[in-house]
């Protein structure tokens, strides 16, 4: 009987040991199906292994450092998991003129400056913010808004805005042009509070006019007596044209330089004659008492004269005397000699032409003072008088 029993326990175990074989050819046979999303793309896959780890080595996947996976690696398989890789991504920043590198896993340049608080919708980008990321990064830049003033012809503005002088310009609908004035230059960085200059410089080409003066030339005459001067031709001041190119800032004249000039107008010179003719004697009537004995009475024609006094230019350039033994005549050459006799006493001069007169109906002669004097005429103011040319 007791072998029986131990054939039995035998049998029994045998049994055992085959049902507990079958259980773990059972668990070793089961899968699970898990969902992988590898930077957003998914595919679903039925997996034996144990792990996260275990089933990314099985689909080939790879991840370093700078990925994220999720559930982590160590992660027990269930079935039905998601497990998610999203790869790092680096980024090559320069912001504001420092260089900065970054790892992110997001695939779109907006994305990644959300991510890295870096999505100031005010800050300017080298690149576009719908720009993808690839796996093997990028690099751009970033100028993040300042706060600038800028004075644009006396009128300051205050602006948040990022880039350069030029960007702040364009913000204030400034628009230079190449002879406006920028301070800072338009390509530099912009800082807080930064003063930005702005000067409107406007070029006007102008004309102007300014005379020339004209020469002054003397001539010898031997037809006037010496000391006498004859304004022959008037001097007339010439015109000369003057180019200038005027400078403005915001409207105000700060300077104005000669392009050229030209002489549109010639000056016409004066000319003056200047006598070298020996005066001749002037005859004079009697010893000196006035009553002309000693000369012979005129003969010839019969008329009116009058005499004047007063100072001015004759119309042979000399200047009146009222002492000299002179007379105007219409006609008569200039410098001619002429016998005048007082018919009512028999008094008489010679006279000397050097001016032009009168010009009252009926009057021949205007004597001057000492002539009238000497024929014993000026109590009557106009006399009648004999004359002869000689």
């Amino acid at each position: 009987m007791a072998k029986k029993h131990v054939v039995i326990a035998a049998v029994a175990g045998g049994v055992a040991l085959t049902i507990a074989g079958g259980v773990a050819v059972a668990v070793a046979l089961h899968k699970n199906d898990v969902v992988l999303s590898v930077d957003g793309e998914t595919h679903s896959v039925s997996v034996r292994e144990d792990t996260v780890k275990q089933v990314l080595e099985k689909d080939g996947i790879t991840v370093g450092e700078h990925d994220v996976v999720a559930p982590s690696l160590d992660t027990k398989i269930t079935n039905g998991m998601e497990i998610s890789v999203l790869y790092g991504r680096q980024l090559q920043l320069t912001i504001d003129g420092e260089a900065r590198t970054v790892w992110t896993t997001s695939r779109t340049v907006d994305d990644a400056l959300t991510q890295l608080n870096l999505n100031d919708p005010d800050s300017k980008l080298s690149t576009s913010r719908s720009a993808a990321i690839g796996r093997e990064g990028l690099s751009f830049n970033i100028s993040t808004p300042k706060n600038v003033t800028v004075d644009a012809a006396g009128t300051p503005v205050e602006l948040r805005v990022a880039g350069t002088v030029g960007d702040a310009l364009t913000a204030a609908k400034v628009t230079p042009d190449e002879d406006d004035v920028v301070t800072p230059a338009a390509d530099t960085s912009l800082t807080d509070g930064l003063a930005i200059s702005y000067t409107n410089v406007e070029k006007r080409a102008t004309t102007k006019e300014e005379a020339v003066p004209f020469e002054k030339k003397e001539e010898k005459s031997d037809e006037l007596e010496e000391g006498k001067t004859k304004v022959t031709t008037e001097g007339v001041n010439g015109v000369k044209t003057q180019n200038f190119v005027e400078v403005y800032h915001n409207g105000t004249l700060v300077s104005s330089e000669l392009q050229n000039e030209q002489v549109t107008k010639e000056p016409v010179a004066q000319v003056t004659k200047v006598g070298t003719k020996k005066a001749s004697k002037p005859s004079e009537g009697g010893s000196g008492s006035g009553d002309g004995s000693d000369l012979g009475p005129a003969n010839g024609s019969s008329c009116q004269a009058s005499y004047y006094w007063q100072g001015q230019t004759t119309a042979s350039g000399e200047r009146f005397n009222p002492s000299d033994l002179t007379a105007a005549h219409k006609t008569l050459p200039l410098g001619s000699k002429v016998k005048v006799t007082n018919p009512s006493n028999g008094k008489t001069v010679v006279v000397r032409i050097n001016d032009r007169g009168p010009y009252v109906a009926g009057r021949c002669l205007d004597l001057s003072k000492a002539a009238m004097e000497t024929i014993g005429g000026t109590s009557s103011g106009v006399i009648t008088v004999n004359y002869e040319v000689l």
